[in-house]
């Protein structure tokens, strides 16, 4: 089925690039055309010398059909300085856009012209529109993302400043874990994707889809409130530049993967799609409801755990091949005479691997350090991984219409079996286990945007999105005997250490969003009022069944190999049967909430040189969960939250900005944080449960920063910020947790506090070589971050009088990242990159006071990318190696004694050690222009 897909995709794209009905004949210039608010200006005329001119429409989004040369553009708006770009070159198999930014008019200078080329204009438009955004922020635009290794869009975000990724997909923003951010695509909000935490998984959105991701660091009225760290707003391919058909295939291999024996469990027919194919499923006899099954007669129940699925458990071993990515991208525009244009974008991608971690140490310690277990791991890793896009838009006059949809379906299988030592029980240890995740994601949007003759905009969406993760048939076996004996292994069938586990979480969202910008002046200035609101519901269903076995009269059984003690000849009267002991009352649950917002914000220019935005949003929120054992447990007490916000921007002249900004946001609790359901994780060894007293945190921001750009495509900026917390939560250690069985819980402490200061810069090294040399296309890009939190939690005695208080750092705090790169942009298609990422130790795990906590080594990351153009700039090559160093992951637990947090290996205790290789692909990629 892998090859005939293969087959398939390159043959088409022979067929393609034979068909005689498929060639590049015209030249466009598109583009946008922005204020220095970064807002769209709709209506303004853009004229080529001596051919025509079009309107741009609402968007600010307008296109040219040129014959190939060399042009000057002007462009004119009622309210703003003409503007003139001359050297505007088009030519084929170029990138004809050009983005070009209006200045107000001056009304006391008269009619001015301002002058530009098209190096200053378009050399970098993420910087400009980061320059002029309303709220500090950061971000990377597709032709960067392109220029690294990163496959999905998780690997992008540990790109930008302030950011760093933890497990490869959840985003940390400013030393703040996950739940303390929140994600946007298009203007929509994402649910969470994960069961067990506030936090979405961006390894599903594959990178090749994205245009541009925006970091926002400060409030501001028209956005959510619900974040502390920052808010991710990715936005999708819209109408493209110029029709094409682009096909993209890569492989790729892991330094400790390729060629070596992969083992796992049989494949599903479909897991090559993504879906599990349902062999893994519960039988269709299986009461779900809770305790159903145990109210059946027994011979029912012998009769239903004989109907099981005989050969799951079966091993089967393959050899890891290459990591394979395809890509398929078609853009479309249809412009009629009367200024209507409809585009379209519709992108596929797929990506498979196998990859192997040979070898994974894990340890459990003791109060006073000793060992209790001492395990190692040999994983084997299966991903598929597939996304779609398809995005359709209308465009007239000053009105746009827009149905962006984006799915993308994961399904990700790790195998792995563990050998080691259970001292604490004196016994050999052999385990296998199979954790098979099954994620789907869709969202879609609607959005429409409308510009009046007085110049009010209108502009809003109704989005809805999907998210579904099921958990088919997670397997768990152990086997031990006594420590150093030659006695055979015998099946553990003790508590978690047999058991099979089902889950299924679906997660439904829908909104609106609206908006009005009213333009007004004000002693012969412009300024901006806007007015918004909207609501935001969701609901979602989760239930978990989990199944041990009884003993069997049997005694036999115990020694019978990992793949057939469980065949359903095993079952019966003499044999196993499915239990349900390990089944909770609360695996199942139900959670409903209702957002609803209201904002106004002010965008005011006060004088030449100082711009204020600010103002007020209003967030009223109600949650309901239920579980079997709790109706209506309404967990949001404190419904309604004010939270204003301000942001100041002082611009002494073109090139400088001091920024200053504070405000109130809050951080609400995740259905699964207040739902009291427990699940434990064999990987961590350790149970993760919810806590329904939750309060929602509330944190005031304060924000200041300098930024200078030099010239077009460079910046400087250093800033600093203050965030205080009042309850924020944290995923700390139980009290009752055993030494080898223990279990987190959401938690709230007293207060917090967070500091830190951020450097960020992207300079061409054009000065150290000759004008107009190779240098000035070199560019040296970096940011650094340095942090510092503390956080208060209270003790109390029994009668719960406060009686003092302690102080550590926040949880997923790491005191610094550091990002740094080199990037060549060559003019004859030859591009360059190199990237350098490293994160300072990081709290992952919060201990108490017998268990110190647990902290991850830094680890320094270097990737290397080059590319080059050909087939007259139509195709690309491109070569990656991702991890160059393939240092350890290595997380350690610190005693409680020691206050220290730098990894001191005479002292810590290694609690997970693995290097996950090195990994080299090389692609190619062939833009195919259609008439």
């Amino acid at each position: 089925m892998k090859n005939l897909f293969k087959l398939s995709f390159i043959s088409l794209l022979i067929i393609l690039c034979q068909n005689p009905a498929i060639a590049q004949v015209s030249v466009r210039l598109s583009g946008k055309i922005l204020n220095q608010r970064n807002q769209p200006v709709a209506g303004a005329t853009i004229s080529v010398k001596g051919l025509r001119s079009v309107p741009a429409n609402a968007d600010g989004e307008y296109s040219l059909q040129l014959p190939e040369g060399k042009y000057s553009v002007t462009v004119t708006a009622v309210g703003y300085q003409t503007k003139e770009v001359v050297d505007v070159e088009v030519k084929a198999n170029l990138d004809n856009t050009l983005d070009i930014l209006l200045e107000d008019k001056k009304s006391e200078l008269g009619e001015v012209v301002v002058t530009s080329s098209r190096r200053q204009e378009s050399t970098n438009t993420m910087l400009t529109f980061q320059k002029n955004n309303t709220a500090m922020s950061s971000g990377l635009a597709a032709d960067f993302i392109k220029r690294t290794p990163d496959k999905n869009t998780g690997e992008v975000l540990r790109r930008v400043s302030g950011a760093s990724i933890q497990d490869n997909k959840f985003v940390v923003v400013r030393g703040l874990s996950d739940r303390y951010n929140a994600a946007m695509i298009n203007g929509a909000t994402l649910p969470s994707s994960e069961p067990d935490k506030k936090a979405f998984s961006f390894d599903v959105i594959p990178s090749q889809l994205i245009d541009n991701i925006i970091i926002n660091k400060t409030a501001t009225p028209e956005l959510t409130g619900e974040f502390a760290g920052g808010l991710v707003q990715i936005a999708t391919k819209d109408i493209p530049v110029k029709n094409l058909l682009n096909v993209g295939v890569s492989f790729g291999f892991n330094t400790q993967s390729i060629g070596k024996e992969f083992v796992s469990n049989r494949r599903g027919a479909t897991d090559w799609l993504g879906f599990d194919d349902g062999q893994r499923s519960l039988p269709a006899s299986y009461p779900t409801k809770y305790l159903a099954y145990n109210r059946l007669p027994m011979a029912d129940r012998y009769a239903i755990s004989q109907q099981f699925n005989d050969g799951v458990y079966d091993e089967v071993t393959s050899t890891a091949g290459p990591i394979q990515q395809y890509n398929l991208t078609w853009a479309n525009a249809v412009r009629d005479k009367k200024g209507g244009a409809f585009g379209s974008v519709v992108g596929l991608t797929y990506r498979q691997s196998k990859l192997i971690f040979p070898t994974v140490n894990r340890q459990i310690f003791d109060f006073d350090g000793s060992t209790l277990l001492d395990y190692v791991d040999a994983q084997n890793k299966n991903s598929t991984t597939w996304g779609g896009l398809a995005n359709f838009a209308y465009s007239k006059g000053k009105t746009k219409i827009a149905f962006k949809n984006l799915f993308n379906q994961l399904l990700e299988d790790n195998y792995y079996r563990r050998n080691g030592v259970n001292i604490d029980n004196l016994q050999d240890v052999q385990m296998r286990s199979s954790v098979l995740n099954q994620r789907s994601l869709y969202s879609s949007q609607v959005e429409l945007t409308h510009q009046f003759k007085n110049k009010f905009k209108f502009s809003g969406n109704i989005n809805y999105a999907f998210n579904k993760k099921d958990q088919p048939d997670l397997r768990v076996q152990t086997y031990a005997k006594p420590a150093g004996s030659t006695a055979p292994f015998s099946l553990n069938n003790r508590g978690n250490n047999t058991n099979r586990f089902w889950s299924d979480l679906k997660d439904q969202s829908a909104g609106y969003q609206v908006k009005l910008e009213m333009p007004f002046n004000l002693k012969g200035v412009k300024q901006v009022a806007s007015v918004g609101g909207g609501s935001f519901a969701r609901i979602r269903q989760f239930q978990a069944t989990i199944l041990g076995v009884n003993d069997p009269s049997n005694a036999g059984l115990f020694f019978e190999q990992y793949n057939n003690v469980f065949q359903s000849t095993n079952f019966g009267p003499n044999g196993f049967m499915y239990i349900t002991d390990l089944q909770n009352v609360n695996d199942k649950y139900f959670g409903a909430s209702v957002l609803s917002n209201a904002y106004v914000m002010f965008d005011n220019k006060i004088g030449e040189k100082l711009r204020l935005v600010w103002g007020a949003r209003g967030e009223y929120f109600e949650q309901v969960v239920e579980t079997n054992a709790t109706k209506n447990l309404e967990v949001q007490t404190d419904k309604f939250d004010f939270l204003p916000s301000a942001n100041i921007t002082f611009t002494p002249n073109r090139k400088t900005n001091l920024r200053v900004a504070a405000s109130r946001t809050v951080a609400r609790p995740e259905f699964r944080e207040v739902a009291p359901f427990a699940f434990f994780d064999f990987e961590e060894i350790a149970s993760t449960v919810g806590n329904p007293d939750l309060k929602r945190s509330s944190i005031i921001n304060t924000d200041v920063r300098y930024e200078w750009y030099p010239k077009a495509g460079e910046m400087i900026s250093i800033g600093a910020f203050l965030k205080s917390f009042d309850a924020p939560i944290e995923l700390r250690l139980n009290s009752a947790s055993a030494p080898t069985r223990r279990q987190y819980q959401y938690q709230n402490a007293e207060s917090a506090i967070l500091y830190g200061a951020e450097f960020e810069f992207r300079k061409s090294l054009g000065f150290l070589g000759k004008e107009g040399g190779w240098m000035e296309k070199l560019y040296f890009n970096g940011n650094a971050s340095l942090l510092f939190s503390e956080v208060t939690l209270q003790i109390q005695d029994a009668s719960g009088v406060k009686t003092g208080a302690f102080n550590r750092p926040l949880q997923g705090q790491s005191p610094y990242l550091i990002n740094a790169g080199f990037q060549y942009d060559g003019d004859n298609g030859l591009n360059l990159s190199l990237l350098y990422n490293v994160i300072g130790q990081r709290l992952r795990f919060v201990g108490n006071d017998n268990y110190g906590d647990v902290y991850e080594k830094p680890r320094n990351l270097l990737d290397f990318q080059i590319s080059k153009k050909i087939m007259k700039k139509r195709g690309e090559v491109r070569l990656t190696v991702s991890d160059l160093l393939n240092q350890y992951v290595l997380l350690y637990e610190k005693p409680i004694t020691k206050e220290k947090t730098a990894y001191d290996e005479n002292v810590d205790r290694i609690f997970t050690r693995y290097r996950p290789g090195t990994t080299f692909s090389i692609g190619f990629t062939y833009d195919i222009n259609i008439k």
